[in-house]
């Protein structure tokens, strides 16, 4: 049987992205797909002339490569990552919107996984993956969000209950290797930071269902993160920006459920007070914690709540920071597993 194919157009937003650039565009070129475009849009300082010339180089070092139709657009002013997101997408010719961040490495196989993700059922918009995030060394993963089953693809419906709200909404924090159908986009993508890519992927799932790929499709760099390089992007609260966002999409009465459990999810992931703390403004990692126990009052109730509450009070950044990247490295790198076809 003749499998069917769908054209995809590969979105990148590029911003100070030289240094890691060219092995992102190489895991594109290395996949055996021929059904795609390149899309890169410069956010680049105009001033930051040797920014954008090293931009360039890259780009036309891989214009002979495979699979390296590149279609290159260069910001007037800087818009910002969730402003050259949007426009990524309004650019696109293809089938279907697939993102991928500047210093992330797409895996062997990625974009025929997902291609064949889209017909599993005759009702999918979207897809969305496990993934990993790793240090420099692509082949030894630091932690995963890991499928909710891991022998196969899964299609999800908001209407199947609290666990596939949890598994779609666990998934989609990173924008990289997250697909969408562009012909079922109704809600437009935001302008917040974190979850301004969340809006469409959440607005297709109210008519359409999504896969859940059981494989590792991409894998994401640690160091670079805009996340742990600009602090300001904590002075808007993550967790405020999640609430926004599932108020909005699921406003009406019929997703009454798909809000509440969303919101309980969101306020549920204690974790993320030690991110902010390492790398958020003074003042932020107080802030969210009260807005845990306003959206989520029983977390007064939980010991996870409160162990998280002590250590991002109680330690210094100059100690949270090295035990949180050495726990990832010794424990949570222990329960991964990545067979040779999923690497590079």
């Amino acid at each position: 049987m003749v499998k069917k194919q769908l054209s995809f157009s590969i979105l990148i937003p590029v911003y100070k992205g030289s240094l890691y650039l060219k092995q992102a565009l190489e895991s594109i070129t290395r996949q055996k797909f021929p059904y795609l475009e390149i899309v890169v849009v410069d956010d680049n300082n105009p001033l930051d002339k040797d920014e954008i010339e090293s931009t360039k180089k890259i780009l036309n070092e891989l214009s002979h490569l495979p699979n390296s139709k590149i279609r290159y657009y260069k910001n007037n002013i800087n818009l910002g990552s969730q402003g050259t997101i949007k426009k990524l997408a309004s650019l696109a010719k293809g089938d279907i919107l697939f993102y991928l961040c500047q210093d992330d490495i797409l895996l062997n196989g990625a974009l025929k996984k997902t291609n064949d993700a889209f017909f599993l059922a005759k009702d999918i918009g979207a897809v969305t993956r496990p993934f990993f995030w790793f240090d420099d060394d692509v082949s030894k993963p630091l932690r995963a969000v890991l499928p909710p089953d891991r022998q196969n693809d899964t299609i999800l419906s908001l209407f199947e209950g609290e666990e596939a709200v949890k598994s779609i909404f666990g998934s989609v924090g990173q924008i990289s290797g997250l697909a969408y159908r562009k012909n079922f986009i109704q809600t437009p993508f935001h302008l917040d930071i974190f979850p301004g890519h969340i809006y469409p992927f959440a607005g297709i799932l109210k008519r359409h269902k999504c896969v859940f790929l059981k494989d590792f499709t991409v894998a994401v760099r640690i160091k670079s993160s805009q996340s742990r390089q600009i602090s300001s992007i904590y002075n808007t609260s993550p967790l405020a920006s999640w609430i926004k966002m599932f108020n909005s999409v699921y406003k009406e009465r019929k997703y009454d459920h798909v809000r509440r459990q969303g919101i309980n999810h969101i306020a549920t992931h204690y974790e993320g007070l030690v991110q902010i703390k390492n790398f958020g403004p003074k003042g932020a990692v107080e802030r969210e914690i009260k807005l845990h126990i306003k959206y989520y009052w029983p977390s007064i109730f939980q010991p996870k709540f409160w162990f998280f509450v002590f250590i991002t009070l109680l330690l210094p950044r100059r100690l949270l920071l090295p035990l949180s990247d050495t726990f990832k490295r010794v424990f949570l790198s222990k329960n991964i597993s990545i067979t040779t076809n999923h690497r590079r």
